[in-house]
C-alpha cells in the first residue's frame, strides 16, 4: 500500500512524541536554569559543615537515549556563589578561594556516560576550577528522561542528581587548610529540555 506524501511527512513529525519512540540520533538539550543548581559542602574545624550553591549556570547536553551516550558542557559563574552569609561569600569570591575576578568561570566538560545495563551510574570528564583542570567523575544518584506536563504544557525533560568529592588543594585552593576541609562534596541537580534551534 502506498501512502500520500503528506501522511508520511506528518508521521515523521509526530514520531519523536510517540510513547516509547527512541531518538534516531543524539538530541541537544539546553539546561533549564530555574531547575538547575550546583551545591557544595566542606567541613569547618571538623565540627560543622559549610554549605552553599552557585546560582548562575548555563550549559548544553547532547544525549542519545537509545545508546546512552552523550556529552556535557556546563559553565558556572564563580561570582554567583551563595552561602547565605555575605561575609563568607566575599571570602569565597576572593583570591583566598575562588578568585572570581581572575577566574570568573567554572567549567565542566564530560563525554563518557558510564552505564550499568539501562541505568546511568556516572559521568566522567574534567572540571576547570580556579584556572586548573582536573579529571572528575560524577556519580549519578538518579537520572531519567521522559515526558512531563507542567501547567498543561507537555515537554520532554532529562534530569538527575549527580555527586562528586573533589580536593580543593588539587585546584590550587589551599587557604585555611586543614581548618576548612580539603574534601569538597559537589552536588549537581540538573534538568534540561530539547534545545530550540535558533531562527536564521
Amino acid at each position: 500500500m502506498r501512502y500520500p506524501t503528506a501522511v508520511l511527512y506528518a508521521l515523521c513529525l509526530l514520531a519523536p512524541a510517540l510513547p516509547g519512540a527512541a531518538w534516531a540520533e543524539p538530541v541537544n538539550y539546553a539546561v533549564d536554569p530555574t531547575h538547575t543548581a550546583v551545591y557544595f559542602s566542606a567541613s569547618h574545624f571538623e565540627r560543622t559543615t559549610v554549605r552553599g550553591r552557585f546560582g548562575k549556570i548555563d550549559g548544553r547536553i547532547s544525549f542519545d537515549e537509545a545508546s546512552g551516550s552523550g556529552a556535557i558542557d556546563f559553565t558556572v559563574d564563580a561570582d554567583s556563589v551563595d552561602s547565605g552569609n555575605r561575609t563568607l561569600d566575599g571570602i569565597l569570591r576572593s583570591p583566598q578561594f575562588l578568585d572570581a575576578q581572575n577566574f570568573p568561570v567554572v567549567r565542566l566538560r564530560a563525554n563518557r556516560f558510564v552505564r550499568d545495563g539501562d541505568r546511568l551510574v556516572a559521568v566522567e570528564g574534567e572540571l576547570t576550577l580556579h584556572g586548573v583542570t582536573q579529571p572528575l567523575r560524577l556519580e549519578a544518584e538518579r537520572f531519567s528522561c521522559g515526558g512531563i506536563s507542567l501547567f498543561g504544557i507537555k515537554r520532554h525533560v532529562c534530569g538527575g542528581d549527580f555527586r562528586a568529592v573533589l580536593s580543593r588543594s588539587a585546584f590550587g585552593m589551599t587557604r585555611f587548610l586543614p581548618d576548612v576541609g580539603d574534601s569538597v562534596v559537589l552536588t549537581i541537580s540538573v534538568e534540561a529540555t530539547p534545545a530550540v534551534p535558533a531562527l536564521e
